[in-house]
């Protein structure tokens, strides 16, 4: 009978929670086989992280370019508080913008979706 159901290729695996077996069908060979290919992408597999410092300037920035300040504003107040870069210099405009800007970049890829896809599915039966 699984010899029939493999062969019209509709054949769907059954999920079920069932532990009784009394009912089902016994098959016949155990020489059936599943071959299948998985693609599985993820951004979790990579390993670059901001220090707390970076973080703190991502988010302190991004806050303050959301309420309209510029790039030049947002440097003279953080030598104003002083606060200094990653490396330890004094800010620039152009600081807060490579900043503003690579951070967005790395947020969209952090939290970009993908698809997983199954393919190459094949049942072998062997007599």
């Amino acid at each position: 009978m699984i010899k029939e159901v493999l062969e019209t290729k509709s054949w769907v695996p059954n999920h079920s929670t069932v532990t009784d077996l009394s009912e089902r069908v016994k098959c016949e060979t155990s020489n059936i086989f599943l071959q299948f290919t998985i693609t599985v992408s993820s951004s979790n597999l990579n390993n670059y992280f901001y220090s707390e410092h970076q973080q703190y300037l991502y988010d302190t920035i991004k806050e303050l370019h959301g309420k309209g300040l510029g790039y030049k504003k947002i440097s003279n107040w953080f030598n104003e508080q002083k606060i200094k870069t990653p490396r330890g210099s004094d800010f620039k405009g152009n600081y807060v913008y490579s900043i503003l800007k690579k951070g967005k970049i790395r947020e969209n890829r952090i939290n970009r979706e993908f698809d997983n896809e199954i393919s190459d599915v094949k049942f072998y039966i062997f007599d």
